[in-house]
């Protein structure tokens, strides 16, 4: 029997078997598509529609659009924030055309500089430097060293202030996301996502108000101090999270708790010791606390070679895994599956993105697709999409390639 989308990831991560495999094209900020490839998706389609909105300015992910998501066979719809990347707002849309001369629209609060050379130098919402594109680039990066300004505001942070610096959602955030979530639920027969709350441990994880480098040099040298940093919070994203479940749960299906990358293609950043005895409390907290107050499952990102800390993730509470980043280091499809597949949804598993995905031919791209269908359909328990962001450089035949493939044969019997 054919299901609604939303019924098809219900099954799935409930660990059921649906009529067939879920599919995830820009359904959630870890399973995004990069605006230019959105534009040339369009064109491809030959779409006559409005100007692409920009809504996460850091990775320059599109919001899709109906037509797309029909395309895509997409099954799952992502509820935004009222405020994504640097404090901006997705409200008073403005056109700015990016490095690759594309018109594309940017929330009213995008603030920018353009050097002669055509470097992009961008502002936060207080007005402050805090990342840089290049004339060609296609992607805003962090400042390696942040300015005075900021710097004294990150490295060691007096701990009342670091709480106090903490997001709580306003009533009309949450009033404007109860709205968009009831008429999504209510208009649509898609899956709905919540996307990443607020508070720093859900939206910037590892660095916890502070940059890379010197928070990797803080967990070892003064874990105390990084141990009451994560506590705090932890604390605000549980209440963050309390508020929006009231406003939201009863609409969404799955939430996505952190995107922080504890990976390298090698191994994972530190000590698995450190994440089980800082980290995990504090997501375990979160975990608890969406269990508690409603039926939603735990959705946690991270890149690369995390095979050590998997048990953690199931031990803190992870429902849903992504992605699996099966060209890193003891990540093999196979293992993972047989051995986490269980306890824990694989959300990111179709294609590698860093290779067969952006560099394949078609036939290559049906070939991996079929052989991690064959790995993942097996007892259910898995959505594809591809390990990470659709980016700039796919080949939209490619694209729609993985698609057709996964409606072929990812059909249940």
């Amino acid at each position: 029997m054919k299901m609604t989308s939303r019924e098809r990831v219900r099954e799935v991560i409930h660990h059921r078997k649906p009529d067939r495999v879920p599919i995830d094209i820009g359904g959630t900020k870890v399973t995004g598509i990069h605006v230019d490839e959105y534009i040339k998706i369009s064109k491809y389609l030959d779409i006559d529609q409005e100007l692409p909105r920009c809504y996460e300015q850091f990775q320059m992910l599109a919001r899709v659009e109906e037509p797309v998501r029909r395309w895509l066979h997409g099954d799952v719809m992502q509820l935004e924030n009222v405020v994504e990347t640097w404090g901006y707002k997705n409200a008073g849309w403005k056109i700015w055309k990016n490095t690759a001369g594309n018109e594309i629209l940017m929330p009213g609060d995008f603030h920018y500089e353009q050097d002669q050379n055509g470097d992009i130098r961008l502002f936060d919402i207080r007005g402050r430097h805090v990342a840089n594109m290049a004339a060609t680039g296609s992607y805003f990066e962090r400042l390696p060293n942040p300015p005075i300004d900021i710097a004294k505001d990150i490295v060691f942070m007096d701990i009342q202030k670091f709480k106090e610096s903490i997001d709580i959602y306003t009533d009309e955030e949450l009033r404007i996301l109860e709205k968009r979530a009831r008429l999504m639920y209510e208009t649509t027969d898609y899956s709905i996502h919540g996307g990443a709350l607020k508070g720093k441990l859900g939206t910037t994880g590892i660095f916890a108000g502070h940059y890379f480098t010197e928070w990797l040099c803080i967990l070892l040298a003064e874990p105390e101090y990084a141990g009451e940093i994560l506590a705090a919070a932890g604390d605000a994203a549980v209440k963050n999270m309390e508020l929006y479940l009231q406003a939201v749960g009863n609409y969404i299906d799955t939430i996505l708790i952190s995107t922080t990358d504890f990976g390298t293609q090698t191994g994972e950043l530190f000590s698995p010791d450190i994440f089980k005895e800082i980290y995990m409390p504090n997501y375990k907290k979160m975990c608890d606390c969406v269990h508690k107050n409603s039926g939603v499952k735990t959705m946690f990102h991270s890149c690369g070679s995390i095979r050590n800390i998997i048990p953690h993730f199931i031990e803190m509470g992870c429902d849903i895994l992504n992605p699996i980043q099966t060209n890193s280091s003891r990540m093999d499809p196979q293992e993972i599956k047989s051995a986490y597949g269980k306890e824990l949804v694989f959300w990111g598993v179709g294609v590698d993105s860093q290779t067969i995905y952006p560099y394949g031919t078609v036939n290559d791209v049906k070939n991996q697709v079929k052989e991690r269908l064959n790995i993942f359909m097996p007892e259910g328990g898995c959505v594809f999409s591809p390990i990470h962001n659709t980016q700039y450089d796919v080949p939209v035949e490619n694209v729609q390639a993985f698609v057709e493939t996964i409606l072929r044969y990812g059909q249940y019997s």
